[in-house]
């Protein structure tokens, strides 16, 4: 079934590009938090959908890479997508 675009996946195309996406973590309570920077990626999937990759290293975790595709579902009126780390 095709989706015709509505404003809402027009809206998502504005964060197709390369992006710093930017945190704290907190590794425990007498911890200090950490500030971590990591470089992301977005692209188009279509005219509906978007997919964000970011690689890099995460405090705590060493080497990361999530996968978020997002989407607007107009049936129900919200912004969808699953997400995955490796």
């Amino acid at each position: 079934m095709k989706t015709e675009a509505q404003k809402e996946h027009r809206w998502l195309q504005r964060l197709v590009g390369d992006w710093i996406a930017e945190g704290e973590a907190s590794m425990g309570p007498d911890q200090p938090v950490q500030k971590w920077e990591i470089p992301e990626r977005v692209s188009s999937v279509g005219e509906v959908w978007v997919q964000c990759v970011t690689q890099g290293d995460m405090p705590g975790c060493g080497p990361s890479t999530t996968v978020m595709t997002l989407g607007y579902d107009p049936a129900r009126k919200h912004f969808v997508g699953p997400s995955s780390a490796r």
